[in-house]
């Protein structure tokens, strides 16, 4: 069996971890800057590797705070110490090449060399195809609401390391409780490196029912599109969707999911989507 822990804690990934977190203008932990961590950088990321290897690694408690939304509401952030970013950086360059071994082709969201623009392109495509009428969802408070167990569990399957469940499990419970929008047990942290990749291994299984269904979709995030050649067609997509997210304890957005056929005067991921005469003009 592969030792995942060993991989992460490794010179060569915690070097490329600090590359990516070396400017965060946090702090190191509780105690220290960055700058007080500058002179003495390899004792410090040795000290971190040493505990990864032997088991004694612990995430400090996250700073959390509110930020306000454009609808006047406010979203929580949850910004954990540069130290564990950085751990959490080393755990996504091992973990994400073994999910893109199973992601969907259809899913763009958060993953590497994937755009929005491709998400459109593939959209287009199946438009061209002649799939019309679209599902336009959004799936209800995504991140907060995702049950962690399940998520735990998935990432279990996936790497088959428990060493590495013990830790993201240790992150998710370095929220204050005051903080946990949904309650106990539930939610990705928004600020949190692994949330996103977390996000697309939990909605994977989304992803494959629509698959085994042979329904066309395009997924970025909690934001998908299911497609149809009728009205109906569409709903039926989307009621089937319903029923996956239902069997992940997830539910659509009713005020921001619709049935709309394709026209420049709906957008998705920010770009207005295609008229249907353009595109078979162009075809």
């Amino acid at each position: 069996m592969t030792d995942w822990i060993k991989q992460i804690a490794s010179a060569a990934v915690l070097n490329q971890a600090w590359n990516a977190v070396r400017k965060d203008k946090s702090r190191w932990t509780r105690d220290l800057t960055m700058q007080d961590i500058e002179p003495n950088l390899p004792l410090h990321i040795g000290r971190l590797a040493e505990e990864l290897l032997n088991g004694q690694y612990r995430p400090q408690r996250v700073r959390c705070f509110e930020v306000p939304k454009a609808s006047g509401s406010t979203r929580t952030i949850c910004a954990p110490a540069v130290r564990d970013k950085l751990v959490q950086r080393a755990f996504l360059t091992v973990l994400e090449p073994l999910g893109e071994d199973i992601f969907h082709p259809n899913s763009f969201g958060y993953r590497p060399m994937c755009t929005v623009d491709m998400a459109l392109a593939r959209l287009r495509e199946w438009i061209r195809q002649g799939y019309h009428w679209l599902g336009d969802a959004d799936i209800s408070a995504c991140f907060d609401a995702i049950p962690q167990q399940p998520v735990l569990e998935q990432l279990m399957a996936l790497c088959g390391d428990d060493r590495v469940i013990t830790i993201v499990d240790r992150w998710f419970n370095a929220i204050p409780p005051a903080f946990r929008p949904s309650g106990q047990g539930l939610g990705l942290p928004q600020g949190m490196v692994l949330s996103p990749f977390l996000c697309n291994l939990y909605l994977h299984d989304m992803d494959m029912d629509l698959e085994e269904q042979q329904i066309p979709f395009v997924r970025y995030a909690d934001d998908f599109i299911v497609l149809g050649t009728s009205e109906a067609a569409a709903q039926s997509a989307l009621d089937r969707a319903a029923a996956s997210l239902q069997r992940l304890h997830l539910q659509l957005n009713p005020d921001k999911t619709q049935i709309i056929r394709t026209a420049k005067s709906h957008s998705f991921l920010g770009k207005k989507l295609p008229n249907v005469r353009q595109q078979r003009i162009a075809g």
